[in-house]
């Protein structure tokens, strides 16, 4: 049985947040990221290549986090009328090919719909959560980057 937090932590309080929104989100980020910068210096700076139709509506996209010489894709999105087409490959080798002028020598994801496109993209699979969501798997995927001369 685990020992109460108030005995843990004296003169403490614990809440409960069944919803934390942004701020309190943001607020634990900001404390985990200075404490990384006391021993790793932390940065990470976010871009994004997204691709609009003719009424200027989001027809696809891709979202990356650069940090420690990586790149997370932390989100890719084609629309249904242009999949199977090519764009999320054009995407994707925008978005490495932008990490790779930044300094980045490697890109992971993680997937639970998108297994087989990332691995026809060179990724492997380095770890999986089974049943997450509920009757699939979430893959922990990477790929070295390369330069594309190489």
């Amino acid at each position: 049985m685990a020992l109460p937090l108030a005995d843990l932590a004296p003169g403490h309080r614990l809440e409960f947040d069944a919803a934390p929104d942004l701020s309190t989100r943001g607020a634990v980020a900001r404390e985990i990221n200075a404490f990384h910068s006391r021993s790793v210096p932390h940065e990470s700076r976010r871009f994004a290549f997204l691709l609009r139709d003719g009424a200027g509506d989001l027809a696809g996209g891709v979202v990356g986090v650069l940090s420690w010489t990586w790149l997370f894709i932390e989100a890719m999105w084609v629309g249904d009328a242009l999949r199977g087409q090519g764009v999320g490959r054009g995407l994707m080798a925008q978005a490495e090919a932008h990490a790779l002028s930044q300094g980045c020598h490697s890109v992971w994801l993680d997937t639970f719909q998108a297994r087989d496109f990332y691995l026809a993209l060179g990724f492997e699979a380095f770890g999986v959560l089974e049943d997450y969501p509920a009757g699939q798997s979430r893959y922990f995927m990477r790929k070295p980057l390369r330069a594309a001369s190489e």
